[in-house]
Order: C-alpha cells, then structure tokens, then sequence
C-alpha cells in the first residue's frame, strides 16, 4: 500500500469507526447499563482497530497482501456502516442488538479468511 493508499485506509477505519460508535449510541439511547455500552463499544470498534493496526504495519508485507489489505478496509468499512444506519437490512424480527453483534463478527471472520489466506503463497505454476 503506497503512502496515498495507507492514507485512505486510515481515513476509511477513522470515519467508520465514527459513523459506526455514533450510530451504536443512536440504537442505545436507551440502554442504562454503562458496562452493556462499553462491551458494544468495544465489540464494534475491534475490527477498525485490527484494520488501522494492520494499515500501519503492512509497510513489511508483499504487495498482493497490501492489495487485498486495501480492497478489505474500505469494503468492510461500507458495509458495516450500511447495516449499522439500516441501510442493508437485518433479517426481519431481528432485534436492534443484533446487528452490532453480527457485524463485527462478520467482520472478524472475513478479517481471518483473509489473513489465512494471504499468509499462504500460492502455488507457481
């Protein structure tokens, strides 16, 4: 990832994790529990984090693993922020909850299909 690329990385993880904290206090505006919204908090901003931490350090990695680094952040980013604003609907009768729990863990899961696979070279034919 070249220096213009890293740069929109991170701007993508910083505003997506702002849009996505800001839309998870909309949802729970009503929620009193204090360590309720700081476990969601946290859960919601993991993948950003994994993302602003791998968008630093990918310097050291090989080109095609930078290049799917920077296809997943904004791509992940997108569509986070989409389901958290309701634009991407949640299956019906889903609670309000539910999506701050499921896409993160989308989110992880897509982040190690990616690091499984782009820690692997391919074969050379």
């Amino acid at each position: 990832m070249n220096g213009g690329f890293r740069a929109l990385a991170l701007t993508a993880v910083v505003a997506g994790a702002g849009a996505s904290i800001g839309l998870m206090f909309l949802a729970g505006s009503r929620q009193r529990s204090l360590f309720l919204m700081g476990l969601f908090t946290g859960w919601v901003l993991s993948p950003f984090l994994a993302f602003g931490w791998a968008a630093i350090v990918s310097k050291r990695w090989s080109p095609s693993n930078r290049a799917m680094l920077c296809a997943a952040i904004p791509l992940v980013t997108l569509v986070s922020v989409a389901m958290y604003g309701g634009i991407l609907p949640m299956p019906s009768g889903s609670r309000p909850a539910a999506v701050f729990l499921m896409v993160p863990l989308g989110s992880w899961v897509l982040i190690a299909i990616a690091a499984f696979f782009g820690a692997r070279p391919w074969p050379r034919d």
